[in-house]
């Protein structure tokens, strides 16, 4: 590829976002403009939909079918979480046909610079009927509701099952930038064998103390402190669902937590 600059093209970067605007491409999450293609970039793949083609992507902000960039290996290991909500749904609910998300790849520092970071807005599943379900992460919207606490049972639920695969999980209780979203990226791990819990991650400890409260139905204060309280109450949970010994800290019960947690959120299994 042969690489653009302002100077060479005459068009500034302005010029360059206003155009990609009026071709009904901006603001997309996975827009590519002439010059960004770095070694950062190289490797990035664009898809329309998250590991098979019936599961499309939309961009939340305008609710439309839309394909984002990532980062190959990060592609498939959310390809692989998708799967894995397919698995660990209720069969009701039939499959994950749709994710709304607010990008992947952008132009910026960090993990989404790298396409390396994902931020989620909704995710719906279709059965064969046309039935739909939903999972918002859009905590700006519903959080007034009467019924605020049944989507924070799925939220936290899906939030426990992301965290299963991936170190960072950033959701509405890190900060308010996160109301409409949540963030998951594999900067620290994004393979099941890597997965661990860190008492000292706030982050994890908002989803572990969530799960309790909200999925398991245990009074739990969801305040990111790790303490005597939230690991008796992740330990109750272990043992409900037949981890006969050790903690959450323990990589196979965080992994178990993990999962049972969605599923008990969304209903598969009573526990």
């Amino acid at each position: 590829m042969v690489e653009m600059t302002s100077e060479s093209n005459g068009l500034s970067r302005r010029r360059l976002l206003k155009i990609a605007g009026a071709a009904g491409l901006g603001g997309a999450a996975g827009l590519i403009l002439p010059g960004q293609a770095t070694a950062a970039t190289a490797a990035l793949v664009s898809r329309n939909y998250l590991g098979v083609t019936s599961c499309d992507l939309y961009y939340e902000p305008d609710g439309k079918a839309r394909s984002f960039s990532f980062e190959s290996n990060f592609y498939n290991q959310l390809s692989s979480w998708r799967s894995y909500l397919d698995s660990n749904a209720p069969t009701s609910w039939g499959a994950p046909t749709r994710v709304y998300s607010y990008g992947a790849y952008t132009d910026k520092p960090g993990m989404h610079g790298a396409g390396r970071a994902f931020d989620i807005g909704r995710i719906m599943f279709e059965n064969s009927s046309g039935t739909r379900q939903w999972v918002s992460m859009r905590y700006d919207v519903w959080r007034g509701y009467a019924n605020a606490d049944y989507w924070k049972r799925r939220y936290w639920g899906t939030a426990a099952g992301l965290m299963r695969r991936f170190r960072h999980v950033l959701t509405y209780m890190d900060n308010r930038e996160h109301w409409n979203h949540m963030h998951v990226d594999n900067d620290l791990y994004g393979e099941l064998g890597d997965c661990k819990f860190t008492t000292s991650s706030s982050s994890q400890t908002y989803i572990v103390q969530a799960a309790c409260h909200h999925a398991w139905g245990i009074s739990t204060v969801v305040d990111g402190d790790w303490g005597p309280k939230t690991q008796a109450n992740s330990t109750a949970v272990l043992r409900r669902i037949g981890r006969p010994s050790g903690t959450i800290t323990d990589k196979a019960n965080f992994q178990a937590f993990c999962t049972a947690s969605y599923r008990k959120a969304l209903g598969t299994q009573a526990y």
